[in-house]
C-alpha cells in the first residue's frame, strides 16, 4: 500500500491508540505518525510545529469521546486555526459510537468541520485501505 500521508492518532485510550498505530505501521513501517492521549495537547503541537506547509498532507484519526478536551470541543478550536495550518489536515472520527446508536453525539461536528470521515473503532486494514482509497479519489 503506497500511503503519502503523515498521522496523527488523538485517543485517551492506550489500546486504542496502539491498534491505531500499529494497523498504519503495517501498511507502511516509515510512516511519520505522532499519537497523543490529550487532545489539548495535540491541538498545541499542531498549533506551534504545523506554521509551515509540511510535505504530506497530515491524516488526525480523532476519539470523541474523551475527558478535558472532547473530540467534539477539538474540531471546534481547530475550526480558528488559520487557513493556512487547516488546510494540511484531514480529520477521521474514530470512534466506539455508531451512527445509528449515537447519531447527536456523532453529528454534534459542526457542518464546515475539515471532517472527513467517521469509522468505528476498530480500525480494520481494510477500513484504512477504504479511507485511504476515498480520499486518494477525492484529491485526484
Amino acid at each position: 500500500m503506497n500511503i503519502k500521508f503523515s498521522f496523527i492518532i488523538i485517543d485517551d485510550s492506550e489500546l486504542d491508540r496502539y491498534i491505531t498505530q500499529k494497523f498504519l505501521e503495517l501498511a507502511d513501517k516509515r510512516l511519520d505518525i505522532k499519537t497523543f492521549q490529550s487532545a489539548e495537547v495535540a491541538l498545541e503541537m499542531i498549533r506551534e510545529e504545523y506554521l509551515e506547509k509540511r510535505e504530506l498532507p497530515t491524516i488526525i484519526f480523532l476519539d470523541l469521546l474523551m475527558p478535558m478536551m472532547t473530540g467534539h470541543k477539538f474540531v471546534e478550536e481547530f475550526e480558528k486555526l488559520p487557513v493556512e495550518i487547516k488546510g494540511n489536515f484531514m480529520i477521521v472520527i474514530l470512534t466506539l459510537l455508531s451512527v445509528d446508536s449515537h447519531p447527536d453525539s456523532i453529528y454534534g461536528i459542526p457542518a464546515n468541520a475539515a471532517i472527513n470521515s467517521i469509522i468505528e473503532k476498530p480500525l480494520t486494514r481494510e477500513k484504512l485501505t477504504a479511507l485511504l482509497e476515498r480520499i486518494r479519489s477525492a484529491n485526484a
